[in-house]
């Protein structure tokens, strides 16, 4: 048996299938296709990202900023409303109080007197910038204005008839200054501003706190899924809130144990079966199974020379030891191909290629399969002889066609299998083929993806057990020299591994 080394060497060695060539080639054509196609603009501004941080502070930002300066807005218009209120109050009431004691005066005619009153009445009261009196026919008597007059543009007039018992004796005429209500009101707008935009900025601050609250767990979320996506089942979540985000934090971590519950069942489960059969039940568990398909691919059933007298000679752990290395061998071979190991029988196992996965090339693959397990058995056998052990040679046998893929059984017990005339005409041609060599169908030779890929020998006809007429069968020596030089090579680096029982 191979010790660890040498296993985790061979699981490393892997050769590309045929159809890789292919495969690139039309992934290249997709792309070009996608490049050519024409993007409209609807669809372009679906791609454009909008992160959800910018989209929160800008929402609260435009909120609290149109807020703010309804604010201020209502504030400053009711202020002035307030102030020229105040200014037309205390205008009115100067100039009814001029107009009552001018009124005698007035009859009186003692302009003197008129005079030093509003005189008088301009030294007491800064903001008047100009005073008159007017007799009834609208003839200026007398007047007084500041003696510094002031170069403000916002002043405002007003006038008041002078009535001596029930009699219009004139007019008083008042021109105010504004300059210090507008200088007042002026400031109180500035603190304002001042008030507004500090509770401008500190909101703006909050909607970066709170932006940041709301998207930080979500970024880490988004960086703890690409972790998973790439295979990492195991990251770091963030701290669990009591609130809706930490709701969807405790969900994402109960999603994140189900898919290493779903990893580990997934695991065991292909230690079992194989692995393509084990995703395809998994993939969908509301399925009770499989529904039979017909399906087309190639079968190889590969199987041990004298197992029974083998199990004679030789003790049942050792007879163990010796299957677990060779179905170890017959994985490796599997793997390499894009082919599955469907069923160990006994000493026997069979194995699929394009069953579980469309594979144009099913044949090539399960050639270069066989060929491959040959070369690893031929080094296992070298060994043994070195060893002074009886080598153990093995028969295979290849076959393509159509078969039968699904689930049979009651609910109770079931099992995925693959039946038909191409798996019987496989295990036909193993229980004939020479040991150490690969008896082929005629279906196989002739079959697109290996004409001109394989070297055989002349044509055997074989009367198969269940067929009325002989089968054409071929024994493959070697495979097309471009082919066999990567088979050489992969033997030459196999040759390193020498710790084989």
């Amino acid at each position: 048996m191979p010790n660890c080394r040498s296993r985790s060497q061979l699981s490393r060695l892997v050769l590309l299938p045929i159809d890789i060539k292919d495969t690139v080639t039309d992934y290249c054509d997709a792309q070009a296709q996608t490049i050519d196609r024409p993007m409209h603009l609807a669809s372009y501004l679906q791609k454009i990202r909008f992160p959800l941080f910018w989209q929160v502070f800008l929402a609260m930002a435009v909120l609290l900023s149109l807020t703010t300066g309804i604010i201020w807005m209502y504030l400053s218009v009711n202020l002035n409303a307030l102030l020229q209120n105040q200014s037309d109050t205390f205008a009115q009431a100067i100039t009814h109080q001029a107009a009552d004691s001018a009124a005698e005066l007035v009859m009186a005619d003692d302009h003197l007197a008129l005079s030093s009153m509003l005189q008088s009445l301009v030294n007491k009261t800064k903001s008047i910038q100009h005073i008159a009196i007017y007799n009834e026919v609208d003839d200026l008597l007398v007047q007084a204005s500041t003696p510094t007059p002031s170069l403000a543009l916002s002043i405002s007039q007003y006038q008041v008839p002078i009535v001596f018992q029930d009699v219009t004796a004139g007019t008083v005429k008042l021109t105010l200054d504004n300059s210090a209500i507008e200088e007042s009101l002026q400031q109180t707008r500035n603190t304002l501003g001042a008030i507004t935009l500090a509770i401008g900025l500190l909101a703006l601050l909050s909607a970066v706190k709170m932006a940041q609250g709301l998207t930080a767990p979500l970024s880490r979320l988004q960086s703890v899924a690409m972790k998973i996506a790439q295979g990492d089942l195991n990251p770091t979540l963030p701290s669990h809130k009591n609130d809706e985000l930490g709701d969807l934090i405790g969900s994402f971590r109960h999603m994140v144990q189900g898919l290493r519950d779903k990893e580990s069942i997934e695991h065991k489960f292909s230690s079992y079966l194989s692995k393509d059969i084990a995703q395809g039940i998994l993939a969908d568990l509301t399925v009770n199974k499989s529904p039979l398909r017909t399906v087309r691919g190639s079968v190889l059933f590969v199987d041990i020379v004298g197992f029974t007298k083998l199990c004679e000679q030789e003790s049942p752990e050792h007879v163990a030891e010796i299957l677990n290395h060779y179905y170890f061998l017959i994985h490796q071979a599997a793997k390499m191909y894009r082919g599955s190991v469907d069923n160990y029988i006994g000493d026997g196992a069979m194995l699929t290629f394009g069953v579980h996965k469309e594979d144009n090339k099913h044949t090539i693959n399960g050639i270069c399969a066989a060929q491959i397990f040959i070369r690893l058995a031929q080094m296992m056998n070298a060994q043994r002889v070195a060893r002074k052990l009886r080598p153990i040679e093995f028969r295979l046998g290849l076959h393509c066609g159509d078969m039968l893929a699904g689930t049979i059984g009651s609910s109770e017990r079931m099992q995925f299998t693959i039946s038909g005339d191409t798996v019987n005409m496989a295990a036909r041609l193993c229980e004939s083929a020479e040991p150490g060599l690969l008896l082929v169908s005629e279906h196989v030779v002739d079959h697109p993806s290996t004409k001109s890929m394989i070297i055989t020998g002349p044509v055997i006809p074989l009367f198969l057990k269940g067929k009325s007429a002989p089968t054409n069968c071929y024994q493959v020596t070697q495979l097309a020299p471009k082919f066999n030089r990567l088979l050489m090579q992969q033997e030459s680096e196999m040759e390193a591994m020498q710790d084989y029982a």
